[in-house]
């Protein structure tokens, strides 16, 4: 889940950017706000966003709608191979996507298959496991953090509290060579913007896991917790904190002696971005 208060994505822009490239792709690119702000640095850029939500999709060409360059939204499963061409992408980026892949080293192999040589991945997550937040105490916080940090949400396929802190071997393992790894910390003393979007996110997740039966922490015990979050912010003791990790890697350029895995048949996705709206079929 991502929202566009974050500040990762400039962070992830900016690494996006580094170099002059033609054709970003993001996966998993919810309704876009990565892209959006990679559209504020490299406007004239061929944007493909790829996400099994539609709606979230039309949301993602509302927001992109000034983009001067091509802006491209592709329903597709990322447990399925990635609808785009081999060798077709300069950039591959993945935000808080990964957790949620049964098999993420599926996907590094795509991601690899994508790129063109010396093109870069870029993947990032929160590890959730690290959350801090100031206001219940030391049994309630830990039992209401941890339960979300487990917690598997009805959109998801899986869940990894602590994939962030594992990105580095995820892509050192993989076909790509990891260049570096870097932590991104937001925090803030008031419940406002991202950390109140993330505490009300936590609150609504978990009420929703126990409307379904799957009761890691009663709904009382939820807003018990809520509410001691609330109170620190009313008198002024609140502090909310999130690691983000962020892995760079790049697929080797041709005779550096790394094989690259190949598919055939890759869709080459459509370039004009001013064509008028179509029906995205789930």
């Amino acid at each position: 889940m991502s929202d566009s208060n974050e500040p990762i994505h400039a962070r992830l822009a900016a690494l996006a950017t580094a170099r002059a490239h033609r054709q970003i792709v993001d996966l998993g690119c919810g309704t876009g706000p990565t892209l959006q702000a990679v559209s504020r640095v490299a406007p004239d850029a061929s944007l493909i966003g790829i996400d099994r939500s539609a709606e979230s999709l039309r949301q993602m060409r509302s927001v992109l709608r000034g983009h001067r360059g091509a802006t491209i939204p592709l329903v597709a499963d990322l447990r399925d191979p990635v609808p785009c061409a081999d060798e077709s992408a300069d950039v591959v980026l993945s935000y808080n996507t990964v957790e949620c892949l049964p098999d993420p080293q599926q996907l590094l192999i795509e991601v690899a298959r994508v790129l063109r040589p010396g093109g870069r991945a870029i993947i990032a997550h929160v590890d959730f496991d690290s959350l801090v937040i100031a206001g219940a105490d030391a049994d309630l916080d830990r039992r209401v953090c941890h339960a979300f940090a487990d917690d598997v949400q009805s959109w998801m396929d899986h869940a990894d509290g602590r994939i962030g802190r594992k990105l580095g071997m995820l892509l050192a393992r993989s076909p790509l060579r990891l260049v570096s790894v870097e932590p991104l910390l937001v925090w803030s003393t008031e419940c406002s913007g991202h950390a109140k979007d993330r505490i009300d996110q936590i609150r609504k997740a978990l009420l929703s896991a126990s409307r379904h039966g799957w009761r890691s922490v009663s709904p009382a015990v939820v807003e018990e917790w809520y509410a001691a979050v609330c109170e620190a912010d009313r008198v002024g003791g609140f502090f909310f904190s999130e690691l983000a990790f962020i892995a760079v890697a790049e697929r080797p350029q041709t005779g550096d002696g790394e094989a690259t895995p190949h598919r055939e048949g890759g869709s080459v996705p459509e370039r004009d971005s001013r064509e008028p709206d179509r029906p995205l079929a789930a």
